[in-house]
């Protein structure tokens, strides 16, 4: 069986656009909250990863991310009460971080 320009045009374009998808990451939030009770939340807004929660414990306000990364041209905010002398973040996600 012969394909037509237009079939042929189409497996093609098709074929490109599956081949991007497989490539994408399936989460690409590049700062992500781990799900282990720090109740840490992230929220985007634009540039700005405004990052809230987290536990306290006298002064130290403690946040746990799955990933964190922070991109050029990105803010990672992390919000707070003036009581707080320390923020401490670990990643426990088995990536390195990146900060650019």
């Amino acid at each position: 069986m012969k394909l037509t320009f237009v079939e042929s045009y189409s497996i093609t374009a098709l074929t490109l656009i599956l081949g991007a998808l497989a490539t994408t990451p399936a989460n690409s939030k590049p700062i992500k909250e781990a799900n282990d009770g720090t109740n840490t939340t992230v929220n985007q807004n634009g540039n700005q990863f405004n990052i809230e929660g987290g536990i306290r414990n006298g002064g130290n306000l403690f946040h746990s991310f799955d990933k964190f990364n922070v991109p050029t041209n990105q803010t990672a905010n992390f919000l707070t009460t003036p009581d707080t002398q320390n923020i401490l973040g670990r990643v426990t996600g088995g990536n390195a971080s990146y900060i650019n």
